[in-house]
């Protein structure tokens, strides 16, 4: 008896089978022999042998002397003391089965084992218990492979089981995973850690990896290879030295296969293996490429072997077979008008040929035009002009053809530009017309976007197509390349029937002859002209006029009706339904329903003309968070993450607090990704752990980044930081940012001549800066702290400025789009105004008694406030989205050294308001923007230091002018004032400095694709630029306008633009050139 229960209960408390299982063997098994099996079950169910009915328990019926639970394991021993079953009670088995249930159902076990043995006249019952625990957190030391892939594979996670004796067989999993990664020598340790949970604990594993195995030689067998295939081994990944890792080696294996498929050898296989010899390990690879195909076509005209043979893209493609081959080339030719092609595909070589031909043969035929399209039985508002635009423009989308550049006639340039004679004879270039194309798969996608859009403005019955082809058939004798089209083109009689309900009814197939199907071998031709029949009836038009909720027990329906945003009496929209569906769903996921899920319904009246959506909600249990799990962070401080995760335990598992963990992990700057997701995603609980994974970003980085501008000549930046010092994610960056502008790049004569006449030290504009920038100052997730020191030499139009400052910004940023900075700075300036001659000095004196400006050393304190909330998909590049930005900063500069300079205090204030709308699919986008400033000086009498001062001119102001070149509107006034040409110019040298106390800059910018990378502007730059506030005249301002070529790189677009100076002054140029990198 003892043995037989001993062996009987072994319990999980994972499943609830144990406690069947231990019935089965205390009360033995069932009598099924008592059933007859059926007449008509197979003749093997009759061999099932029946079993005799259990015997009585001997020890059935004595009391309980004793009982004793022992814990196996070695850990995690305490003492048990069983409620439901005690001393004294009668044995039986539903007792012993109660016992095992108590402990099983406590959930402190993994595994209960009962024995019962007889002890005198009474029964000692024996419980072994192997405890269970909790995996609560993992902690990784050592090792360099990937920790997830690695817990995986031990099959260790977060919320897991974890027994004592599991623990030796984890690290044995652990030093088997490094083992087949090339670690032979790696040994792994896992411990548990008892927590302040009991049930709960702290697992560790340490790694030592050792040294990798390395492959110490690399050998291929290969059979009769060709020279070509010998040229193609060195491309295997793995060679001598690398890692001696499994899963390297069968990813070398596919990529060598693809490579080779890629290269000709279609039907190549590669299978590699490892031999140890003493202490090295040599790699076996052995390649079977089969037969080398090369690919020839046959009868093509229209285009070479190299443009079908990009088509089809074979390195790309993993399908190689003849007919997909076939299938594409045709495809190529009809999206390109040959509707009539024909491609046959052949393979040529014998069994033993180490080169095969893989043989297209194009019978293309002519090219088929489509001249017009009619639309019967259409009705509504649409015309068919506006139905056609519709098609149009989903063919110029779907089909080559149809951009701004193409190829040109050789022919025509000859008649324009010359020579006219002895030009000889050369073919003209294809001219592609996506609008007179008709590819049959294309055409269906159309009229199904055609029929989509009628639905969605409420026409739910509305059919469109089918599509057919009306053409004629050529007449015998016609001209080889011509066609005498036989008789009238043919016409399909079209019924536009409707039931009694007003629906549309399916139109009979088309009459046998209505469209000429060509036949080379019966000599049947077709004519290339061709008009499509596209039926279109659109039925009633149904309008919505209730909205019912069905399931919603926890939200009410006026916070649902709110969230639908649908309009009753509005033509119902089945896109606007599933909108509506979409925005339901975030609704309860907003308030915790993460596993909600609702059905869109709808009723219609008889006649279609009405409808009412309904939607059927399945709310499901609400999900509070249980814990906080942290994945991927091998570097980053667990509670640094965990600080700025918004959700919290016991609280529901709410949208918007997942994006807000997302973004403020986000904007720490050590994560490529995050994500935050619950654990088991889709099994349904109430109660459930949050897993935040991370993938950290390399914690150093040193770059180097080139870059030209026609404002600043060639830059060069270095740039070195650590992105996460001490795991606390404190950056710290060093960059030092260098620009020479060559003379030749100078296009103002006064500007170039006073540039000249600096040494290299000065011309050579520099800004270095060390950073540091703190995430967490104990003011919440939502602050940083950036201590900035900065050494800059900016070399402006009409100054020189030395600067070096420490700048200290606290910066909040409760969102993604929007930040807010608050800083001070200390500088020790040192400004030069240019101009070195003598005339100049008498011009830059007379010009400071009428405008003093500060020059020489000063020490400035600066006090900064500023706002920016960018909502641009792109900020380089931007098609949508809004862009506002303002700042205010207040200003206090003290002289240095014995000068006459006096003590300056203003306020400087500037702001930038951009709005970008997309207007197509394509990229057609407008740009807009409007840009101010403005110098407050709060002491009367005193000006501003001259870096403070705004300038205008330039890329990123009034393209029309360079860079910064703009006069001030107050001075240009009294220059236009003056008749005499010399005195104006002698006037205009004494203008020194080009910088203003008022600015304005409204601009608008067209922004067109041409295709692929290459774009258009047309844009219209607005603004002026006034020293004396008292002297602003808002709507007196300069205008230019012009166009440029931009192209999409990595590090942003390329902008090439010319402005055209619409109100030209006698001094200054027509337009100006300007190159830079991103768009305003």
């Amino acid at each position: 008896m003892k043995a037989r229960v001993a062996a009987a209960v072994r319990c999980t408390v994972l499943t609830a089978l144990c406690l069947a299982h231990a019935a089965v063997a205390l009360l033995g098994a069932s009598p099924l022999g008592a059933q007859e099996p059926d007449a008509d079950e197979p003749a093997a169910l009759e061999a099932i042998p029946t079993l005799r009915p259990r015997a009585p328990s001997p020890l059935a019926g004595r009391p309980l002397t004793a009982i004793d639970v022992v814990t196996r394991g070695g850990r995690w021993a305490a003492p048990i003391t069983l409620r439901n079953t005690r001393v004294g009670e009668l044995f039986s088995e539903p007792l012993a089965r109660r016992a095992a249930r108590e402990l099983v159902d406590s959930g402190r076990f993994a595994e209960v084992d009962v024995a019962a043995a007889a002890e005198g006249e009474g029964v000692r019952l024996t419980l072994t218990v192997l405890p269970r625990r909790v995996v609560a957190a993992i902690r990784v030391a050592g090792g360099t492979l990937d920790e997830p892939e690695m817990l995986t594979d031990a099959r260790l996670a977060v919320g897991g089981e974890l027994t004592a004796p599991e623990l030796p067989k984890l690290a044995e999993r652990i030093r088997a995973f490094y083992a087949r990664r090339g670690f032979l020598k790696a040994k792994a340790s896992v411990e548990a850690v008892d927590t302040d949970e009991p049930m709960a604990v702290l697992v560790r594993v340490e790694v030592t990896e050792g040294a990798p195995t390395a492959l110490a030689r690399r050998r291929f067998l290969v059979d009769g290879a060709s020279p070509e295939l010998r040229a193609e081994l060195d491309e295997y990944e793995l060679e001598a030295g690398d890692r001696a890792d499994q899963e390297l080696l069968a990813a070398a294996d596919q990529a060598f296969i693809k490579h080779l498929q890629r290269r000709g050898w279609h039907r190549a296989e590669v299978k590699s293996r490892l031999v140890q010899r003493g202490q090295h390990t040599e790699l076996y690879v052995a390649v079977d490429a089969g037969p080398l195909i090369r690919l020839r076509f046959e009868g093509n005209r229209a285009f070479d072997a190299q443009q079908l043979t990009d088509a089809l893209d074979l390195e790309a493609t993993e399908d190689r077979t003849v007919m997909t081959l076939a299938k594409r080339a045709r495809a190529f030719y009809v999206e390109r008008g040959f509707l009539d092609v024909q491609v046959d595909g052949s393979m040529r070589g014998g069994p033993r040929d180490r080169v095969h031909h893989l043989v297209l043969s194009v019978r293309e035929g002519a090219r088929v035009r489509v001249v017009a399209r009619e639309y019967p039985c259409l009705t509504g508002s649409r015309s068919a002009d506006q139905v056609g635009s519709e098609i149009d423009s989903f063919l110029s989308e779907e089909l080559p053809g149809g951009g701004l550049f193409g190829s040109v006639d050789p022919a025509r340039v000859d008649e324009g530009l010359g020579p006219t004679s002895g030009t000889g004879s050369r073919p003209a270039p294809m001219e592609l017309n996506p609008w007179q194309t008709y590819a049959p798969d294309v055409y269906e996608r159309a009229i199904k976007h055609l029929q989509d859009l009628y639905r969605s403005e409420g026409y739910l019955s509305a059919t469109v197509g089918p599509a057919v082809l009306l053409r004629r058939r050529c007449a015998i004798g016609s001209p080889p390349g011509g066609c005498h089209p036989i008789g009238a083109r043919p016409r399909v009689s079209t019924q536009c029937a409707h039931d009694e309900r007003g629906l549309p009814r399916e139109e009979p197939p088309p009459p046998p002859g209505s469209s000429c199907v060509p036949d080379p071998k019966r000599g049947i031709d077709c004519e290339p002209d061709v008009v499509l029949h596209i039926p279109i009836k659109l039925g009633p038009r149904t309008q919505l006029y209730d909205v019912a909720f069905e399931g919603n027990q926890r939200i009410v329906e006026r916070v649902l009706a709110d969230a639908l945003e649908l309009e009753l009496g509005e033509p119902l929209s089945q896109v606007a339904l599933e909108q509506a569906r979409r925005r339901l769903l975030d609704v309860y996921a907003e308030e915790g329903f993460a596993f909600a899920e609702v059905e869109t319904h709808l009723d219609l009246s008889p006649d279609r003309s009405r409808g009412r959506a309904r939607f059927v909600i399945s709310e499901r249990e609400q999900v509070i968070v249980s814990g906080i799990t942290v994945r991927g962070a091998r570097r980053t401080s667990e509670s640094l993450i965990t600080s700025r995760v918004a959700l919290t335990k016991g609280r529901p598992y709410r949208r918007s607090w997942i994006r807000q963990t997302e973004e403020r992990l986000a904007t720490l700057g050590v994560f490529g990704s995050v994500n935050v997701s619950l654990e088991d995603p889709y099994v349904p609980a109430r109660h459930k752990r949050v897993v935040v994974s991370v993938q950290e970003r390399a914690p150093q980085y040193l770059e180097v980044r080139p870059g030209f501008g026609t404002g600043e000549g060639f830059r060069v930046t270095f740039e070195y930081g650590h992105r996460n010092l001490g795991g606390r994610a404190i950056q710290l960056r060093l960059r030092t940012q260098l620009s020479l502008l060559p003379s030749t790049l100078i296009f103002d004569d006064e500007v170039r001549e006073k540039v000249d006449q600096l040494p290299l030290g000065k011309r050579l504009e520099r800004r270095n800066t060390a950073s540091v920038e703190f995430p967490d100052v104990g003011l919440g997730p939502l602050f940083r702290l950036g201590i900035d020191g900065v050494e800059v030499n900016d070399l402006a139009r009409e100054f020189l400025i030395t600067k070096r400052a420490g700048i200290v910004t606290l910066i909040y940023r409760p969102t993604r789009a929007f930040s807010a900075q608050l800083g001070g700075s200390v500088e020790l300036n040192d400004a030069e105004i240019l101009g070195f001659d003598s005339d100049a000095r008498d011009a830059f004196r007379a010009f400071l008694r009428k405008n003093p400006i500060p020059e020489g050393e000063s020490l400035v304190v600066a006090q900064r406030v500023g706002v920016t909330w960018d909502r641009r998909d792109v900020p380089f590049g931007a098609t949508s989205g809004t862009l506002l930005a303002a700042s205010v900063e207040h200003a206090r500069a003290f002289p240095l050294g014995d000068t006459e300079e006096r003590i300056a205090d203003f306020l400087r204030l500037s702001s930038r308001v951009a709005g970008y709308v997309r207007l197509n699919s394509a990229g057609l986008a407008l740009a807009t923007s409007f840009a101010w400033g403005y110098n407050h000086h709060l002491i009367p009498n005193r000006q501003t230091y001259p870096d403070r001062l705004f300038f205008f001119g330039g890329i990123d102001s009034v393209r029309g002018f360079l860079q910064d070149s703009v006069i001030p509107q107050d001075i240009t006034d009294e220059l236009l004032a003056i008749s005499d040409p010399q005195e104006r110019d002698r006037l205009l040298r004494d203008v020194v400095l080009r910088g203003g106390n008022v600015m304005v800059n409204p601009r608008v910018e067209l922004r067109v694709p041409l295709g692929g990378v290459l774009a258009t502007a047309l844009f219209i730059d607005t603004g002026n630029l006034w020293l004396d506030p008292d002297s602003v005249r808002p709507f007196d301002l300069r205008y230019s306008a012009g166009s440029g070529l931009r192209a999409e790189t990595p590090v942003g677009p390329l902008a090439f633009d010319y402005g055209i100076n619409l109100d030209r002054r006698a001094w200054e140029d027509f337009g100006a050139f300007h190159f830079s990198i991103g768009l305003f």
